[in-house]
C-alpha cells in the first residue's frame, strides 16, 4: 500500500485525519473504540462529518467539548493550528514531558503511540532549538491542548492502521502573511513549521494565510513522504476538510490510496543535476562551514568532497552538490555567494535509486528512523539511520548497544 497527499489547501492534523477516514470509513468505528480511553480521560468528543466545499465532498474531523459538543479547530485556512483555538480548553498537558508520559500511559497499541511520541518529539525538538531550551523545558502554546493530543493520536492510529508502506506528496503550498501565537505576531510559515519543512518542496499558489501548521508538518516530516508517485492502481481517494473557505478552489486535503506490486519493485530511474567546483583558498574551517550551509539547502541531495594536487601544487577541494534539477540556478547562486570559487561545472544526468521504505522503531520509550532498501534480486536490507549512532544527545553507551543489536536483528528479517 502506497499512500499519496495532495496539499490542495495545505495539511493540518485533523485535515490528515478527516482525509484517511473519509477514504476508509470502515476504520472510524474502530479509532472510536480504540481511543476512547481519550475521551475517558478528558472533557472532549471527536467525531467526523460530512461536508461539501467547492462541490466537493469529503469530512472534518471535529473535536469540540463533552458540554457544548462544539467544533474546536479554527484553522486559518482551515490550517492555522488554533492559534486562537474557539473553545475554553485548559493547557494543562502542554509540556513535551507531560504529554510524553500521558502518552506512554495510554493503553494503545505501542505502534500508535510510537508514531503518536514520534510526532510530538519533533515538535518539541524544532521547539527546543528555536526558543533555546532544553527538549525537557519545551512547553506547547498551541499543540499542547487535548484537541491536538486528539489530531495527533488519531493520525497515528490511521498511518499504522492504513497498512501504508510508502508515501509521497505533492509540493506544500507556502501561504503567506502572519498569525497571532502565544509569543505575538510570527510570519508565516511559523517557525517551527519552517524546520518541519527542511527538504520539501514549496510552492506559492499566491493564497495567503497558515496553509500548514505546525502539527501538519510534524506529520509530513514522521511520513518522510517521497515526491514521486510508483507505478500502482488506484485503490481508493477521500477528502479532509479545513473550516476556512478559499477563494479559488476547496480547501482541502486528499489522500490517495494505491496498491503497489510487489512482485515488480524495480529501480527507479529518474534526473539529478551534479554540481561541481573547486576550491583552493579557503581555510579548512571556513569551507567545513561552507559545505554543511550548502548541504542544507532544501533541494540539494549530498555533497561530497574530494581533496587532491591542483595547479602550482597547490591542494584543492573538489565538491560535487547532487540537487534537484528544477533548482540547479538556485543552489549554482548559493555556493558562488558562499564560497571563494569564481565558476562551476554542471550536468543533469540519471540516476537509479532502489525502492526504500522509511518507518519507525522504538528501544527504551525513544523513537528511531530505519530505512528499508529493497533489493534486485528481491531481498530486503534494513539499517537505521547512522545519525542516531553517532549523537550522543540521542542514546547513552547502552542504548547505543542495543541499538547495534537492534540493528543487526532487522537486517537479518526477512521482511514480508
Amino acid at each position: 500500500m502506497h499512500i499519496h497527499l495532495d496539499l490542495i489547501g495545505g495539511i493540518a492534523g485533523d485535515m490528515f485525519v478527516a482525509a484517511m477516514l473519509d477514504a476508509r470509513p470502515e476504520l472510524e468505528s474502530d479509532l472510536q473504540e480504540d481511543l476512547k480511553v481519550i475521551k475517558e480521560q478528558s472533557n472532549v468528543e471527536f467525531w467526523s462529518l460530512s461536508c461539501m466545499d467547492k462541490g466537493l465532498s469529503g469530512k472534518r474531523f471535529n473535536v469540540g467539548l463533552k458540554e457544548s459538543n462544539q467544533h474546536s479547530h479554527e484553522h486559518g485556512h482551515g490550517l492555522s493550528h488554533s492559534h486562537e483555538h474557539g473553545h475554553s480548553h485548559s493547557h494543562d498537558h502542554n509540556s513535551w514531558s507531560h504529554i510524553r508520559q500521558l502518552l506512554l500511559n495510554l493503553p494503545i497499541n505501542e505502534q500508535v503511540k510510537s508514531n503518536a511520541i514520534g510526532i510530538f518529539e519533533l515538535l518539541a525538538k524544532e521547539e527546543s532549538e528555536i526558543h533555546g531550551k532544553s527538549i525537557e523545558d519545551v512547553h506547547f502554546h498551541e499543540v499542547g491542548a487535548w484537541d491536538c493530543i486528539v489530531d495527533i493520536v488519531s493520525a497515528s492510529w490511521l498511518i499504522h492502521y492504513s497498512k501504508a508502506e510508502s508515501w509521497s506528496c505533492s509540493p506544500v503550498p507556502w501561504g503567506g502573511g502572519t498569525v497571532k501565537c502565544a509569543h505575538g505576531v510570527i510570519p508565516v510559515p511559523a517557525p517551527a513549521t519552517m524546520k518541519l519543512l527542511k527538504g520539501f518542496t514549496i510552492v506559492d499558489d499566491g493564497i495567503m494565510g497558515e496553509r500548514v501548521t505546525p502539527t501538519g508538518a510534524a506529520i509530513l516530516a514522521w511520513l518522510k513522504p517521497s515526491t514521486q508517485l510508483p507505478k500502482a492502481e488506484v485503490l481508493f481517494s477521500g477528502y479532509g476538510f479545513g473550516q476556512r473557505s478559499l477563494p479559488d478552489r476547496a480547501n482541502l486535503l486528499r489522500v490517495t490510496m494505491l496498491k503497489t506490486d510487489k512482485g515488480e519493485l524495480k529501480p527507479q530511474q529518474n534526473s539529478v543535476t551534479n554540481i561541481q567546483f573547486d576550491i583552493d583558498d579557503m581555510t579548512s574551517e571556513m569551507l567545513a562551514i561552507a559545505r554543511e550551509s550548502i548541504r542544507e539547502q532544501p533541494s540539494v541531495l549530498e555533497v561530497t568532497e574530494v581533496i587532491a594536487h591542483g595547479k602550482k601544487n597547490r591542494h584543492i577541494s573538489t565538491l560535487n552538490v547532487l540537487c534537484e534539477p528544477s533548482q540547479c540556478e538556485a543552489v549554482v547562486g548559493f555556493i558562488l555567494s558562499n564560497t571563494s570559487t569564481i565558476g562551476v561545472r554542471h550536468w543533469t544526468c540519471q540516476r537509479t535509486i532502489l525502492p526504500r521504505t522509511n518507518h519507525q522503531v522504538s528501544v527504551d520509550n525513544q523513537c528511531y528512523d530505519m530505512k528499508t532498501v529493497t533489493r534486485p534480486d528481491g531481498s530486503v536490507t534494513s539499517k537505521l539511520e547512522s545519525s542516531h549512532l553517532d549523537s550522543s544527545k540521542h542514546s547513552n553507551y547502552q542504548q547505543k548497544l542495543a541499538l547495534k543489536s537492534l540493528t543487526e536483528e532487522v537486517a537479518n528479517h526477512e521482511f514480508k
